[in-house]
């Protein structure tokens, strides 16, 4: 009998973007691997939700900005399904220093938590994507034209760059396996609980709509560009109108 489940591996998917992305797949049909490092309840949390969506799900800690993490994910996928669909990824390394305090592994660690994860995790998920598949990469407003964040210099870096592995890696792993990229605004997630409200004004002000981006229309586009069959080495922006206004800035300055 053949094997109709749909299967997707949802990095750092203990809460926010990634919690509300695999309960969105979980919803339309899939079956669901949840990533997660260091919060084991919110994992299980999040397993609850996705099986009282009548769905299977399990949870594999793994470090995924090292490799012996990402073989450790991968190697438990192919256990527990043998191959997979969809992979989200979604795990991002957003701390930095100021610059000035710089140093070679602060900016190694920035791009093996960024770009090196989701290159390795997509070089593990290939050959388990034996009928095709769809590999998905969570960007940045951050790193788009015009929208380097001074105070998240490495970061920005990283998250422009996904966008160009994104694309390149859409021609290399053409026709089979489609590769696309989500660049979130400012999005309503744990990451911003402690954050400076005079600069989480500021960064709303910027937008067009003057809100917050809510986790569940990342998931929405990250189910989107999956369940699209031709849509191919491209960036979905979600983002309330931020790219617009930065670009009208920078014009007419």
């Amino acid at each position: 009998m053949t094997d109709t489940r749909k299967i997707v591996v949802v990095t750092g998917a203990s809460k926010g973007i990634g919690k509300a992305t695999a309960i969105s797949f979980a919803r339309i049909g899939y079956d669901v691997v949840v990533n997660y490092l260091n919060d084991e309840n919110s994992a299980n949390e999040v397993i609850n939700l996705i099986e009282a969506e009548g769905r299977k799900a399990i949870a594999i800690k793994s470090d995924v900005f090292k490799e012996s993490g990402v073989k450790k994910l991968f190697e438990g996928v192919k256990a527990s399904f043998g191959r997979i669909d969809v992979l989200v990824n979604n795990a991002g390394y957003p701390k930095e220093p100021s610059f000035g305090d710089w140093t070679e592994e602060a900016i190694i660690k920035s791009f093996a938590g960024n770009v090196g994860s989701a290159a390795l995790c997509a070089q593990y998920a290939v050959p388990l994507m034996s009928n095709g598949g769809s590999i998905l990469f969570n960007s940045s407003i951050y790193g788009l034209q015009f929208g380097g964040n001074p105070h998240l210099t490495l970061y920005s870096a990283g998250k422009a760059a996904i966008i160009n592995l994104s694309q390149a890696m859409a021609e290399k792993l053409a026709p089979n396996i489609r590769c696309n990229a989500v660049a979130p605004g400012m999005t309503k997630t744990p990451a911003w609980d402690d954050a400076n409200p005079e600069y989480v004004t500021t960064g709303l002000g910027m937008t067009l709509q003057k809100e917050w981006v809510e986790p569940e229309e990342i998931a929405a586009a990250f189910v989107f560009l999956a369940e699209t069959p031709h849509i191919n080495a491209q960036t979905i922006v979600v983002d309330g109108g931020w790219q617009k206004k930065i670009r009208a800035n920078v014009i007419r300055h």
